[in-house]
């Protein structure tokens, strides 16, 4: 198993709301993969459930870390790129 993260920072102005959090865990779900996502130092919740990434509270210019278990780092990457577009 290929495990590939990234670093992004919210870019939304209102901050990580329902909207983005949806389609983000929609796309999670919907690729089979495990996803993660957390800020540093504290625990992730599962991408794929919309009230858990909700429960991140994230404003405007917060940091978080995305991580994508697949069967190939390609794979993983694929999922990420896509994940990252809804920030």
């Amino acid at each position: 198993m290929a495990t590939v993260t990234a670093n992004i920072a919210i870019r939304q102005p209102e901050g990580w709301h329902a909207r983005p959090a949806t389609e983000f865990a929609r796309i999670a779900g919907d690729s089979g993969l495990e996803v993660t996502i957390g800020r540093g130092g504290e625990a992730s919740v599962r991408g794929d459930s919309v009230l858990s990434l909700l429960t991140l509270g994230a404003r405007f210019g917060e940091e978080l870390t995305i991580s994508v278990t697949a069967n190939t780092d390609a794979e993983a990457a694929e999922l990420l790129e896509a994940l990252i577009a809804q920030f």
